[in-house]
């Protein structure tokens, strides 16, 4: 998803275009979402039904984002999908220097422990499922 040209005296060279570049804030814009609702890119996979390689794919600007996507995403953090388009926009123009964002207050959570509440935590895959698996966690 990059433009591509060979200058006589140069070498190839790769400019992200417009479309590539919104398209990697909605995927920035995303990932915002989905921790801002407590949720993680794994459990956020599961929930939607892809595959969690494909949506760490999309939220890294990897690969462009489908529509039905962005529109689950929002379900299931209940952001419409409009809304997580605007908030890419701004953050673009943000980004890029050319306006300021809407900044939006987040609500304080409570349920995320504080860094001296940390435990040990179980980091491999295993097959057997147990209250402490912490492998959603890990993007």
């Amino acid at each position: 998803m990059t433009a591509s040209w060979v200058h006589p005296s140069a070498i190839v060279t790769h400019v992200k275009t417009p479309g590539d570049q919104f398209n990697a804030a909605v995927g920035r814009q995303l990932r915002a979402e989905i921790a801002a609702a407590g949720s993680s890119i794994a459990a956020m996979a599961r929930e939607i039904g892809i595959a969690r390689s494909a949506l760490d794919n999309y939220v890294n600007g990897k690969r462009a984002i489908p529509v039905p996507v962005v529109y689950d995403v929002g379900l299931s953090v209940d952001v419409a999908p409009h809304l997580i388009f605007r908030r890419a926009e701004e953050r673009l123009g943000a980004e890029g220097g050319r306006r300021t964002a809407t900044i939006t207050e987040l609500p304080r959570r409570t349920d995320v422990r504080s860094h001296r509440q940390d435990e040990s935590e179980v980091a491999f895959d295993s097959p057997l499922a147990h209250g402490r698996d912490t492998d959603d966690l890990y993007d």
